[in-house]
């Protein structure tokens, strides 16, 4: 079950690093310091914080999800 929570956690890390290059890049104009700046992010931010990576996560589909599920009930 161990490796099935690692995966995961690869898989998470992957696209929030993909979602953080592309908004880095478009921030700063340059792909070679938009991929530093986002490997800075994507360190401090998974492996020093995981949970609160967890927690932006949920809530950024919960939204997305929450604002479907009422709109279905009206």
């Amino acid at each position: 079950m161990g490796d099935l929570i690692t995966d995961l956690q690869m898989a998470l890390i992957i696209i929030v690093f993909v979602y953080v290059i592309a908004w880095a890049t478009e921030l700063t104009k340059s792909k070679k310091i938009g991929v530093i700046l986002a490997l800075i992010i994507v360190y401090l931010t998974v492996y020093q914080h995981f949970s609160l990576l967890l927690i932006v996560i949920v809530l950024f589909f919960g939204y997305a999800f929450w604002d479907k599920f009422t709109a279905q009930l009206e």
